[in-house]
């Protein structure tokens, strides 16, 4: 099936299942050992990676709290590569290596319960909510909530394997319909910056291509 079309509840579903197999990993005496040491990502400790992973799940939170459940777009909603490419362009952006270091401080154990009460937050309030559901973003662009939970799969699972990665451990088999709906997004991110014969190209005749990898984020 096409995966972005899954449906509203598979889609958080998915959300979810990421987020639950991020505090498993996360509960990992290897990750709690290696706490202050450099990760996979450059510039952010194993600690703040994990602080990062928490915040950028719990995002789903924060933005539907701050969203009125009325919402009225006045401009086309984004969808997750048009997010993401504004996202790459946002002044936080920048931010982010600070704020996850600064969160980091709280400890091993107390981001491994976060991330637990933040598994168990999702599952309630995404039961609540309506398949029409609108967050804001990024300065209040709006999306549905679907799309933007599109989003959230591709930060946790990458930085997931990120994670699993810093500590050289296996990173946790999660389910594959949420890595269809990342690669399908990627894909879709790879099309709108650099063009559809440059993502041929990098697929399948990398010969040809002036980019091996496609840097999205």
């Amino acid at each position: 099936m096409n995966n972005e079309n899954a449906t509203s509840s598979e889609v958080r579903e998915l959300v979810v299942e990421a987020v639950a197999s991020s505090a498993e990993l996360m509960a990992n005496s290897s990750v709690r050992d290696q706490w202050e040491s450099d990760s996979a990502l450059d510039g952010m400790s194993v600690g703040a990676l994990a602080a990062h992973l928490v915040r950028a799940a719990g995002a789903t939170i924060a933005y539907l709290d701050r969203t009125p459940e009325n919402v009225v777009p006045d401009k086309p909603l984004l969808t997750p590569v048009t997010y993401f490419h504004a996202a790459v362009d946002s002044p936080i952006h920048d931010e982010i290596k600070k704020v996850s270091l600064a969160e980091s401080s709280i400890g091993h154990e107390a981001t491994v319960e976060k991330c637990l009460a933040l598994v168990v937050e999702l599952k309630e309030r995404f039961s609540a909510e309506p398949e029409s559901r609108l967050v804001g973003a990024l300065g209040g662009r709006l999306l549905t909530l679907d799309d933007f939970c599109r989003t959230r799969l591709i930060e946790v699972l990458l930085h997931l394997d990120d994670l699993a990665n810093s500590v050289d451990i296996p990173t946790p088999d999660t389910d594959p319909r949420g890595r269809s709906i990342v690669i399908e997004v990627l894909i879709g991110i790879g099309r709108n910056n650099y063009g559809d014969w440059a993502v041929l190209h990098g697929l399948a005749r990398a010969e040809r291509s002036k980019n091996q990898v496609f840097p999205i984020f």
